[in-house]
Protein backbone atom coordinates (compact mmCIF):
# COMPACT_ATOMS: atom_id res chain seq x y z
CA UNK A 1 0.00 0.00 0.00
CA UNK A 2 1.54 3.58 -0.70
CA UNK A 3 1.82 5.86 1.71
CA UNK A 4 -0.65 8.71 2.18
CA UNK A 5 0.43 12.05 3.16
CA UNK A 6 -2.74 12.94 5.30
CA UNK A 7 -1.88 15.03 8.17
CA UNK A 8 -4.07 14.07 11.10
CA UNK A 9 -5.26 16.36 13.52
CA UNK A 10 -5.65 15.18 17.41
CA UNK A 11 -9.72 15.24 17.15
CA UNK A 12 -9.26 13.23 14.08
CA UNK A 13 -7.21 10.42 15.44
CA UNK A 14 -9.08 10.33 18.39
CA UNK A 15 -12.57 9.77 16.69
CA UNK A 16 -10.54 6.80 14.04
CA UNK A 17 -9.30 5.11 17.76
CA UNK A 18 -12.18 5.31 18.89
CA UNK A 19 -14.30 4.17 16.15
CA UNK A 20 -11.90 1.22 16.03
CA UNK A 21 -11.87 0.25 19.49
CA UNK A 22 -15.78 0.39 19.80
CA UNK A 23 -16.51 -1.10 16.65
CA UNK A 24 -14.29 -3.36 14.63
CA UNK A 25 -11.67 -4.64 17.54
CA UNK A 26 -14.93 -6.85 18.39
CA UNK A 27 -15.77 -8.03 14.95
CA UNK A 28 -12.07 -8.47 14.00
CA UNK A 29 -10.93 -10.64 16.95
CA UNK A 30 -14.34 -12.26 18.14
CA UNK A 31 -12.51 -15.85 19.14
CA UNK A 32 -9.49 -13.98 21.48
CA UNK A 33 -9.55 -12.65 24.25
CA UNK A 34 -9.25 -8.98 23.82
CA UNK A 35 -10.63 -7.99 27.03
CA UNK A 36 -6.96 -7.63 28.44
CA UNK A 37 -6.77 -4.56 27.01
CA UNK A 38 -7.71 -0.82 27.54
CA UNK A 39 -8.98 -0.12 24.37
CA UNK A 40 -8.89 3.58 25.15
CA UNK A 41 -5.34 3.04 25.05
CA UNK A 42 -3.97 0.49 23.72
CA UNK A 43 -5.28 -2.23 20.92
CA UNK A 44 -4.59 -5.54 18.85
CA UNK A 45 -3.76 -4.46 14.82
CA UNK A 46 -6.06 -5.90 12.66
CA UNK A 47 -3.83 -7.47 10.58
CA UNK A 48 -1.19 -9.27 12.88
CA UNK A 49 -2.82 -9.00 16.27
CA UNK A 50 0.21 -7.33 18.10
CA UNK A 51 -0.34 -4.33 20.31
CA UNK A 52 -0.61 -0.36 19.14
CA UNK A 53 -0.21 2.10 21.66
CA UNK A 54 -2.66 5.08 21.31
CA UNK A 55 -0.06 7.70 22.40
CA UNK A 56 2.63 6.21 19.72
CA UNK A 57 0.91 7.72 16.36
CA UNK A 58 3.77 7.19 13.69
CA UNK A 59 4.34 11.62 13.08
CA UNK A 60 4.08 11.82 16.63
CA UNK A 61 6.18 8.90 18.25
CA UNK A 62 7.83 7.09 14.81
CA UNK A 63 9.23 4.30 14.20
CA UNK A 64 8.30 2.61 17.66
CA UNK A 65 7.40 -0.99 18.36
CA UNK A 66 3.90 0.33 18.91
CA UNK A 67 3.21 2.63 16.52
CA UNK A 68 0.34 2.98 14.48
CA UNK A 69 -1.39 5.13 11.21
CA UNK A 70 -4.31 5.52 9.88
CA UNK A 71 -4.98 2.51 7.27
CA UNK A 72 -7.71 3.02 4.75
CA UNK A 73 -9.81 -0.35 4.73
CA UNK A 74 -10.78 -0.25 0.87
CA UNK A 75 -7.17 1.44 0.09
CA UNK A 76 -9.29 4.60 -1.66
CA UNK A 77 -7.71 7.60 -0.20
CA UNK A 78 -10.23 9.75 -0.86
CA UNK A 79 -12.69 7.58 1.29
CA UNK A 80 -12.15 9.80 4.91
CA UNK A 81 -14.90 8.27 6.09
CA UNK A 82 -14.72 6.64 10.33
CA UNK A 83 -16.61 3.58 8.58
CA UNK A 84 -13.19 3.13 6.25
CA UNK A 85 -10.39 4.27 8.56
CA UNK A 86 -8.90 1.95 11.58
CA UNK A 87 -4.85 2.53 13.03
CA UNK A 88 -2.87 -0.42 12.28
CA UNK A 89 1.40 -0.59 12.13
CA UNK A 90 2.75 1.05 9.48
CA UNK A 91 4.62 -2.01 8.81
CA UNK A 92 1.50 -3.88 8.19
CA UNK A 93 0.05 -1.33 6.15
CA UNK A 94 3.47 -1.47 3.96
CA UNK A 95 2.10 -5.19 3.41
CA UNK A 96 -1.16 -4.85 1.83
Amino acid sequence: MKENNHKWGRYERNSIWKSYAMNKVQKYFEHKDYSKYDLFQEAPCKYCGQLMLKAQYQDIQPNKDYSWVVDYIDTNFTNNTLENLQPAHPWCCNKK
